[in-house]
């Protein structure tokens, strides 16, 4: 029952959904569940992902920088998009209601979609998309520290993102969340997760399983960091979870980076 439960609520977490997957889903909209504000410049390598309709943008997505030319972000975000938007990242930001002097707002010239990944939930959930002008690093502005190749990381992670609260009349933040949150074993994960989840050995999981601390939507794509040797090493792009965010029992879903190393180095020069 466990199971069937968790499937009907099941979901990916992108913000601002377009609308095909708002209906199929029941997204809300919002930030990080359980977090607080972060720091301006604490997390430099994040980026927003703008759809723009027009001249209208808004936030549907977290990204991460790779390199100055390029961003790090989750698949769907793509492909769930209508084939009318274009996207916009926005680097060095930290409350998008402002115009803030730290921001640097590029579009995107044209993106890669994991082969593997089929649509909806799926463990190869991972992009890449590739900016039309290079990013100008500053104190705010720098490219992600990488994993080492098929590393399994451990302790715990911290989740930056504009996403979620989550509850019955969720909010837009628009200063940048965090939240740190445990890892948990592929094992404990598949065991709450369930057998019929589209759970895959490339991805990697959060709790803490007693909820109230969620990726949610519009964290979608965005970076889950581990500390190590006083960097912020990106383990995890966020992917999915279930609706409430924060359910007791359920845990955040994200793609392991240190699985898809070769796949970013092949497809961003």
């Amino acid at each position: 029952m466990k199971s069937v439960i968790a499937l009907l609520c099941l979901v990916a977490l992108a913000a601002a959904a377009p609308r095909s997957v708002q209906t199929k889903y029941g997204f809300p909209s919002g930030r990080v569940v359980g977090g607080i504000d972060a720091l301006p410049g604490e997390f430099p390598s994040i980026v927003s992902i703008q759809r723009v309709i027009l001249v209208v943008t808004a936030h549907v997505c977290g990204g991460s920088i790779l390199s100055n030319f390029w961003i790090l972000t989750a698949a769907h975000c793509i492909t769930e998009s209508p084939a009318t938007a274009s996207f916009q990242i926005w680097a060095g930001a930290h409350n998008t209601a402002i115009a803030e002097e730290s921001r640097q707002t590029i579009n995107v010239a044209s993106s890669i979609v994991h082969p593997e990944y089929l649509g909806g939930v799926n463990p190869s959930d991972i992009a890449v998309m590739r900016l039309a002008s290079p990013l100008t690093y500053t104190d705010r502005i720098q490219p992600i520290v990488l994993p080492v190749p098929g590393s399994v990381p451990t302790g715990p992670a911290t989740l930056a993102g504009w996403g979620s609260t989550g509850g019955t009349i969720p909010t837009l933040p628009n200063i940048l969340q965090k939240v740190t949150k445990p890892l948990i074993t592929y094992a404990e994960c598949l065991a709450a997760a369930g057998p019929d989840s589209p759970l895959g050995p490339t991805n990697i999981c959060t709790g803490p399983l007693t909820g109230g601390v969620s990726a949610c939507s519009g964290d979608s794509g965005g970076p889950l960091y581990s500390i190590q040797g006083g960097q912020q090493v990106q383990i995890g792009i966020v992917s999915w979870g279930w609706i409430p965010c924060g359910t007791i029992g359920f845990p955040s879903v994200y793609v392991g980076v240190s699985n898809y190393m070769d796949w970013i180095a092949d497809n961003t020069n």
